[in-house]
């Protein structure tokens, strides 16, 4: 994970994942650094009590925490070396105060790196341009259930919002992930887009209905079975220091 790589430099730190979910970014973190401190962040108590088992082989010292990243982080001030955080800032209805609070827990010359997929910029190949453009929209702008909000033009601003933060932006690269196959994490993005789609749908905050939802992805399979499927999601890394 390129996420990783960009902690490999710091070696033996402390690092904290914020909305780690049940740990694969501190699971991507301990192979590049496996003597490193590792936390994770996140509300999902559930979550949580699966991220011993992702690093049970790690060496260095492995503690997850319950939060509510809309609060202060329960963390001292310059504790950390490396702050890191994927897909989860969309979610935070202030992301720049959290942003606030990942400088004060930074050291001087500590490193941000947060990551998000920029849900807007999806390419799917299979349905007419019209149906595929108000799905691939819809799915974007979803507040799931479990999200208390959702920007799914996130990735594209990360530079923007550290700029303004007490952080300085050391650089923002994108990362493409593309696949002419419908399986892997293509297919896993597209199950997930129907099925998000459907469950709104079912909750009444859906804006395209379950009939167009199963027409757009049997159009999908369709074009797979012809050897036409693309797919293809843009990430932005955006990387900061605590000067």
């Amino acid at each position: 994970m390129r996420l990783a790589d960009l902690v490999a430099p710091f070696g033996r730190c402390r690092a904290i994942d914020l909305g780690c979910g049940s740990g694969p970014t501190l699971r991507a973190v301990s192979r590049v650094s496996p003597d490193a401190v590792l936390l994770g962040i996140d509300r999902s108590e559930g979550a949580l009590r699966q991220v011993a088992a992702a690093l049970d082989d790690h060496r260095g010292p492995v503690a997850a925490i319950a939060a509510d990243l809309r609060d202060p982080l329960p963390i001292a001030d310059r504790w950390a070396d490396v702050i890191l955080s994927y897909n989860t800032l969309e979610c935070v209805p202030t992301p720049e105060t959290l942003l606030a609070e990942v400088a004060r827990v930074l050291r001087p010359g500590g490193r941000a790196v947060i990551a998000h997929v920029d849900f807007d910029s999806l390419v799917v190949a299979g349905a007419d341009s019209e149906l595929d453009r108000r799905i691939c929209h819809a799915f974007a702008d979803d507040v799931q259930s479990w999200m208390d909000h959702a920007d799914g033009r996130i990735g594209r601003k990360l530079g923007l919002l550290l700029a303004r933060s007490p952080l300085e932006v050391v650089r923002v690269e994108p990362f493409l992930v593309w696949s002419s196959e419908f399986t892997g994490h293509a297919r896993r993005r597209i199950e997930l887009i129907r099925d998000v789609l459907l469950s709104a749908a079912d909750h009444g905050r859906g804006v395209v209905g379950p009939d167009e939802i199963k027409e757009w992805y049997g159009a999908v399979v369709r074009v797979a079975g012809q050897h036409g499927f693309f797919f293809s999601e843009l990430t932005f890394i955006a990387v900061a220091e605590r000067r």
